[in-house]
């Protein structure tokens, strides 16, 4: 198969998860002997070289008004006014809602659709003029596309046309990282994105009970958003900022993560089952996640019952190993970059048919 794949993000192996999984399931399609071709539109510059697969242009400049009145009419659909267009006979793919506008017009398009903002909105209680905007753009897009890829059941089931459920791809490492005997929590995300300051909220709030249950335990918080030393609670350290998410998950013991009702994977449970750290979710966390049917790959909790699993977990290393080399399989298994491409590659042909 020959793909022209359009994205607003950069394909880095330690950039957003959107820019990674586009990284994995290019690179694994390449390896099964796909042609694939990307323009990502990024408005940031790559801070270094991109696969020879990915140009990177930037939408041209126009002015304010012009984008007010085309958003107004046609939500999100800026990404047109660059021309771009698939090479003769090659498959248009839209790898972001965002950008389906460029592939639209071309003959049966693909989109993929990562999260609903119908789920992610209500999650944080918001309501803003944007997310009207994106809930528009999301239905036309559903309706226009030949081919609709979704990375959870639940969004497939709920964007409002017949779509495939299919793995997000991730970068599986190599390594599996050492066991940690010591009961360390690490919560490893990017601070600025509200449902991840709802999820620390409830980890603290659990955190002293699971301190007089579990003698030495200690609470990791890193990632961008978030200085070192900025909490300061009893058992808990901020580290912020690390170069790779190694250099915080190799702490981990566990990594726990009471993730509200948002939509789609989330790549911070992903990334860490990859490393074999155990994972403790909620079943939000778990959504996307594939060959986690029977648990046995990580934990799930209810916010109401979370200190109490983390405990339980922090104070069973026998527990935590089972539940580490089963993630690991299941991050191999399914999310790895060939079987997540060919999954994904299966259901765009399946779907142009």
């Amino acid at each position: 198969m020959r793909l022209s794949v359009v994205s607003r993000h950069l394909p880095l192996p330690e950039g957003g998860s959107n820019g990674r999984a586009l990284l994995a399931w290019v690179e694994g399609a390449l390896t099964e002997g796909h042609e694939v071709d990307v323009w990502s539109w990024s408005p940031d510059p790559p801070p270094h070289d991109l696969p020879s697969w990915c140009t990177w242009r930037p939408l041209p400049r126009e002015p304010w008004l012009h984008m007010k009145a085309r958003a107004l009419v046609h939500p999100r659909s800026d990404v047109v006014i660059d021309g771009w267009a698939p090479h003769a006979g090659w498959v248009p793919v839209a790898d972001d809602p965002i950008s389906f506008p460029a592939v639209a017009r071309f003959d049966r398009p693909v989109l993929t659709v990562h999260y609903l903002t119908r789920f992610d909105a209500p999650a944080v209680g918001r309501r803003s003029a944007r997310d009207i905007q994106d809930l528009r753009a999301e239905r036309r897009d559903a309706r226009r596309a030949a081919v609709v890829i979704a990375h959870s059941d639940r969004v497939a089931a709920t964007i409002g046309v017949p779509a495939a459920s299919v793995p997000l791809a991730y970068p599986v490492p190599d390594i599996v990282l050492p066991l940690v005997d010591q009961p360390v929590a690490v919560l490893l995300a990017d601070w600025r994105w509200p449902p991840n300051q709802r999820a620390l909220r409830v980890v603290l709030e659990a955190w002293t009970s699971v301190r007089e249950r579990v003698a030495g335990a200690e609470l990791i918080l890193a990632g961008r958003g978030m200085e070192a030393g900025e909490v300061s609670e009893p058992g808990v350290r901020a580290i912020g900022p690390v170069a790779r998410a190694i250099d915080a998950l190799g702490m981990a013991a566990v990594l726990p993560f009471p993730c509200p009702p948002s939509s789609g994977p989330k790549v911070k449970v992903l990334e860490a089952m990859a490393y074999g750290v155990p994972v403790l979710t909620t079943d939000h966390g778990a959504e996307g996640i594939f060959g986690t049917a029977g648990r046995e790959a990580l934990v799930v909790a209810g916010e109401a019952g979370f200190g109490d699993a983390l405990a339980a977990l922090l104070a069973d290393p026998e527990r935590r190993a089972a539940i580490a080399a089963a993630g690991r399989r299941a991050a191999v298994e399914h999310h790895a970059p060939v079987p997540a491409a060919r999954a994904k590659l299966a259901a765009i042909s399946e779907g142009r048919r």
